[in-house]
Formats: structure tokens, C-alpha cells, sequence
């Protein structure tokens, strides 16, 4: 029977040392000796951790896992400094993309996964190290403030709501490399044979990273700004909005590459015959805009109709960030290091996929229960879940050894976060209520 994500994060906890020792050490000294301080404790700390000063952290936790032992913040942090960061991200992405070799619990969209790629800036500890490593804030008369800022880029699972890939760049990265590293980085992890489409915004528009995805065999959609394949948006007609059309290069059109022989050379003899949509639509006060699409995916699979409603997908990756700032706070680091805070958000993203999976699992399971009982289908609350999770994850980890209680504690777990869904009311059309600036605001609660 395949074990739930929750189930192998936990087992992954217990058996860190012996499946990911070589890539967590950044010396080979490093985590030789038994200490009090474990790998293990190291890991489900950083995923438990709640925001809170850190000597409160550690008190809570060891509280749970090793009461009687005493453990100081610096011993703690001196620890973490050995742990090297991305190992977190690469455990993730072992955990995750076990999900598409066995997809229980995943949903498609015309057999395809829908993934996005974008990026958002996060605010840093403003230290002498991460200024120089990220760079900082300049206002809009180029003067120097204080507030450094790191630029995040993921790849994400528009329906499943799983993170990827990420990648923590220096303020102003460019999102077009980012993309590029996602889309390697897809091709590697994703299992042969399953379909994908990777969504793009319209800062993303570029024929070197189309040429890569047509190269690697990747489908993909990307909105396109009016400056970019001027050329072939102005064949698009109102009677023939939805076009196949042949993208050619000459030595004036190809001209920003000349600097790259070989791509210059490419992009000279290469015809890239692509689909162009152009569709209209109407803003909240009724006036008329349109958008024009580019893909290389077929209309037998996407017709012209569903491009729309294929592109609004994007915006879950859009919320994911609300999602790691606002409920889990990604922002509020445990310390001043950059080692530290890259552990702090691929940790956040870490559990950002634990509550998605655990939302799948548990409405899949329930969800003929559900229609028998309820008039709307419901729908997990993903804060009250988080607020769960992080409560009850020490203790499952703690029972880990005794499977009949482990069982009893995910049970019950399961039954928490159960407690509290919504129903999904669709076609409501009221208006949004808009209050007015607030000196106070309280737009999200904190869960923990």
C-alpha cells in the first residue's frame, strides 16, 4: 500500500542520516561524532518551526522529543550551520515527484499536468552578508535603502499546488535564466511519458527559452506583451484569431544574438512553426482588451475555448506566495545567515507540498462520504490544516517507532483537519466588499 506524503516525510526524518549524509554535510567532518544534536532533530525542527524566538522553538520541541535533555540556541545554530540548505530542497523533490510515479492522488487537466513558472521578491535580515550576496532596494530616484531583497523563482503544480522546483537569486535576477534552470530541471525529475504544459507570464516571452522547451520536447503557453512576435500577432485577424504560423529570423531580427554564434547561427537556418491565439475579453467596467497567446500544444487538445480558462491557472502559483509569506511565514527567519534563511524557505515550500497532499489524500478518501452528507462539495481549509499539522508533526514524529500509535495519532489527525471544511459555493456572483485604507489591517490571521 503507498504510504501517505505526510508518512514518507516522517520516515525521511528518521533515516536522514543514512540516505542523505552526503549531500547535507559541507565538510566531510561534519556530522561524524554522535551528538545530542541529531540530524533528524535537525531537519523536523526546521519543519516545525512556528516563527517563534528561538529559544522558545527549541524549548517546545525538545519538550516533546528528548525532555530531559538541555540544548542551547548557539549549539542549535551551529548545528544548522552544517547543514547544507539545498539538501532540503532536493529531499523535497524526491518526496514530491514520488507523487508522479505513483499519481493517486494527482488530478490533470486533458491529461496533462499544467505547471507555472514565476518569480517573487522576498524580504531578507538586512546583514553585511546578505547585501552583499542579494543586494538591496533602491527607490525610484536610485537612492540606497536599507531593505535587502532576494528574488525567488519556482516551478510550480498549478493544480496540485506542489512546488517543484526553486531558485533563490540576488535581487533583479533574470526570470528568463530561472526559467530555463526549471525547465532542465523538469526534464530530469518527471517520470517518461507523463504529458505537461508549463504556463508563462508575459515578462517570459523570449525565442531562446521556446527554442530550448521545442528542443527538449516540452509543451508550453505563454502570454505574449504587444512588443514581442509583433510580426506574426498582426496576421491574427478577427475571423482567424486561432492560427499555425511559421516564426522566421534575419540577420536584423536576429541581430540581439550576434554576440552568440552558435544560437545566431541556429536561429538563421530554424523555421519554429507555432500556434498563435488572440482572444478578447472584458475588464470589471465593461471595455474590450485582448491577449494573444503563443504555444505549441494542438487545438485537438486545448481548443480555443479552453485557452482562457487554461491560462487563469497561473494564478495559483500567484497565491502560493501569499500562501508561504501570509500562513506558513516564510519571512519571519529563525536567523541572520544565508545559510539559514535559504533552510527557511525550502522548508516553507516543504510544507507548503505536506499540506497540499495531505488536503488530496484526505478529499479523495472522503469525498463519496461527503455527497452523501453534505449539499456542496467541501473543501479542506488549508490554514487550519497548517495550524494541525504544525501542532501534531512532533508528536507523530515521536511515536514513529510505534506503528499503532503512529497510526492512531495520523487518524486522528486526519479527523482535525477534516473538522473544519468549507463548502464550495460556485457562481456566486457579490461583489468583493472593499474597506477603506485601515491603520490597523489584519488581513490574515496567523495560524501558529
Amino acid at each position: 500500500m503507498k504510504r501517505t506524503f505526510l508518512q514518507r516525510t516522517l520516515t525521511i526524518g528518521k533515516n536522514i542520516k543514512e540516505d542523505y549524509i552526503e549531500i547535507i554535510r559541507t565538510n566531510a567532518t561534519d556530522f561524524i561524532r554522535k551528538r545530542k544534536i541529531t540530524l533528524s532533530d535537525l531537519f523536523l525542527q526546521m519543519i516545525a518551526n512556528k516563527g517563534r524566538s528561538q529559544k522558545n522553538e527549541l524549548f517546545e520541541f525538545y519538550r516533546e522529543v528528548k525532555p530531559k535533555m538541555d540544548i542551547s540556541a548557539t549549539a542549535f545554530f551551529n548545528a544548522r550551520m552544517k547543514f547544507n540548505p539545498e539538501a532540503l530542497l532536493r529531499i523535497m523533490q524526491d518526496v514530491t515527484f514520488e507523487e508522479y510515479n505513483e499519481p493517486d492522488f494527482l488530478t490533470q487537466l486533458n491529461n496533462y499536468y499544467v505547471f507555472a513558472i514565476d518569480g517573487s521578491d522576498v524580504s531578507l535580515p538586512a546583514t553585511d552578508e546578505t547585501r552583499d550576496i542579494y543586494g538591496h532596494y533602491r527607490n525610484q530616484h536610485g537612492e540606497s535603502e536599507n531593505t535587502v531583497l532576494s528574488s525567488i523563482s519556482t516551478l510550480y503544480d498549478c493544480i496540485n499546488e506542489l512546488f517543484l522546483d526553486i531558485r533563490i537569486n540576488p535581487y533583479k535576477f533574470s526570470e528568463k535564466s530561472s526559467a530555463s534552470d526549471h525547465m532542465n530541471c523538469i526534464k530530469q525529475m518527471m517520470p517518461i511519458g507523463a504529458d505537461y504544459l508549463t504556463i508563462f507570464d508575459r515578462g517570459y516571452a523570449s525565442i531562446r527559452l521556446i527554442d530550448q522547451m521545442i528542443t527538449s520536447k516540452q509543451n508550453f503557453l505563454i502570454r505574449l506583451p504587444g512588443f514581442a512576435f509583433k510580426r506574426e500577432q498582426q496576421l491574427l485577424t478577427t475571423l482567424e484569431p486561432d492560427q499555425w504560423i511559421d516564426i522566421c529570423y534575419d540577420n536584423k531580427r536576429a541581430n540581439q544574438y550576434r554576440t552568440e554564434f552558435e544560437f545566431h547561427e541556429k536561429l538563421l537556418n530554424t523555421t519554429y512553426h507555432l500556434r498563435f491565439v488572440r482572444l478578447l475579453y472584458h475588464d470589471d467596467k465593461g471595455n474590450e482588451h485582448t491577449n494573444v497567446f503563443i504555444t505549441n500544444i494542438s487545438k485537438e487538445i486545448f481548443p480555443t475555448e479552453e485557452i482562457y480558462n487554461l491560462y487563469h491557472l497561473r494564478w495559483n502559483i500567484e497565491t502560493s506566495y501569499r500562501s508561504l509569506k501570509s500562513q506558513i511565514g516564510m519571512e519571519n527567519f529563525s536567523g541572520l545567515r544565508d545559510r539559514l534563511i535559504r533552510q527557511d524557505i525550502y522548508a516553507a515550500a516543504f510544507v507548503h507540498n505536506n499540506i497540499s497532499m495531505i488536503i488530496a489524500e484526505n478529499t479523495t478518501q472522503n469525498s463519496e462520504t461527503e455527497k452523501k452528507h453534505h449539499k456542496y462539495e467541501n473543501k479542506i481549509n488549508r490554514n487550519y490544516a497548517l495550524g494541525v499539522l504544525k501542532h501534531d508533526l512532533v508528536k507523530m514524529y515521536v511515536l514513529f517507532k510505534d506503528k499503532k500509535a503512529t497510526r492512531a495519532a495520523q487518524k486522528q489527525f486526519e479527523k482535525d483537519i477534516m473538522r473544519y471544511s468549507c463548502p464550495i459555493r460556485k457562481g456566486r456572483t457579490n461583489p468583493r466588499q472593499v474597506v477603506g485604507n485601515l491603520k490597523n489591517k489584519t488581513p490574515y490571521r496567523k495560524t501558529f
